[in-house]
């Protein structure tokens, strides 16, 4: 994995996959996250960011939207259940 260390980043895209981001700053950035692999963020600072997903991660944030909004209590209760387990 990559590392970057102490970095300011202003009104850029940045795509967080395999990279470990450590004391930096954005500013007015759009972050993006692919689910293609892991990353880190430690000790960041974020000012008047935008978080997108895109790819697999866009994927599965349209399955779990599916199965909340059409497949009535089950869709519901395995959505809350799997956030319930994310806040753990």
């Amino acid at each position: 994995m990559k590392i970057i260390k102490s970095s300011n980043f202003n009104e850029q895209t940045i795509s967080l996959d395999g990279i470990s981001f450590e004391s930096c700053t954005f500013r007015r950035c759009k972050l993006v996250y692919s689910g293609t692999d892991t990353f880190n963020l430690l000790n960041n600072k974020f000012f008047d960011c935008i978080w997108t997903f895109e790819g697999p991660a866009a994927n599965t944030l349209a399955f779990l939207r599916a199965m909340y909004k059409d497949m009535g209590d089950f869709g519901k209760q395995m959505v809350d259940a799997t956030f319930e387990n994310i806040k753990r």
